[in-house]
Order: C-alpha cells, then structure tokens, then sequence
C-alpha cells in the first residue's frame, strides 16, 4: 500500500478590509451633500486626506509605504482633518462626516465615531474660533448654512 504524501499547502488568510462598508456610506454622504451644496452660495472643499494605492507583492508594498511616509512628512496627508469645508460670505465652517446609526436584518450599527485624531483635529479648531461639526446627514448640514452666507 503507497501513501500519497502531499506538501504542506499554505493558504493565505483571508484579508479582511476594516470600515468598507462605513467608508461607503459615508463617500455617499459626501456626494449628495457636495451635490445638493451647489444650489448655495457656499463654497465646499472636500479634503482628500487618503489615498488607496493597489501593492500586489512586496516591492510595490514598499513603494507605497514611502509615498505614503513622504505625503505625510511634506503635510500632505493631516491626521483627523475634516471630510468637508464650507465657506461662505460670513464664516468657514469644518464638518466631519460620519454614518448615521443603523439597523439591519444582522443586528444595530451605532453611528460612526470620532477617532483621536478627530478629536483632537476638533479641538485645536474651537481654539482658533473656526466652527467644527459631526453630521451625519443632509439636514445637519442643511441646518446650518444659512449662518455662512
């Protein structure tokens, strides 16, 4: 009797990918927002603070973390900045977009929360005086702009 003795396989764990789903809802949000933003007076500035760069094997992997790392250290990349600036004729405001609590066929979502950087982002603008707000939907922003113009 011959045994078949085969190799060791080695399978790759499955990669999981964090916060997909909420960077959706939340890249959804921006849009109907800066879609309906342009009916004001208002000036909105989405603020890129990411970026995706596809790395296949190591040495893109390395060549993305020096871009990154070079982003970052050229002050390209701040950590916690807001999603959104709206500026009108009488003041700025940063808004930081977060996805709404939810509930769905698997359980209850909680609305999204600020990270430390977030908040600490939150803090140096209420010591400057510039006005900082976490929406999450249309009409908390809505709400609002009719004090920037």
């Amino acid at each position: 009797m011959h045994w078949l003795i085969l190799p060791r396989m080695r399978f790759r764990q499955p990669r999981i990918v964090k916060n997909k789903m909420t960077t959706q809802i939340e890249r959804n949000l921006q849009s109907e927002i800066l879609y309906r933003l342009n009916r004001y007076p208002v000036v909105a500035i989405p603020v890129p603070n990411g970026i995706w760069l596809p790395a296949h094997n190591e040495a893109e992997r390395a060549v993305v973390a020096r871009l990154m790392a070079r982003m970052k250290s050229d002050g390209m990349l701040t950590p916690g900045a807001p999603d959104l600036v709206i500026a009108g004729e009488k003041r700025c405001v940063m808004v930081e977009l977060k996805r709404p609590a939810s509930r769905d066929l698997f359980g209850r979502k909680p609305k999204g929360r600020l990270s430390p950087e977030q908040k600490a982002f939150q803090q140096r603008c209420v010591d400057c005086g510039v006005e900082y707000i976490v929406a999450s939907s249309w009409d908390d922003v809505q709400c609002m702009l009719h004090e920037l113009y």
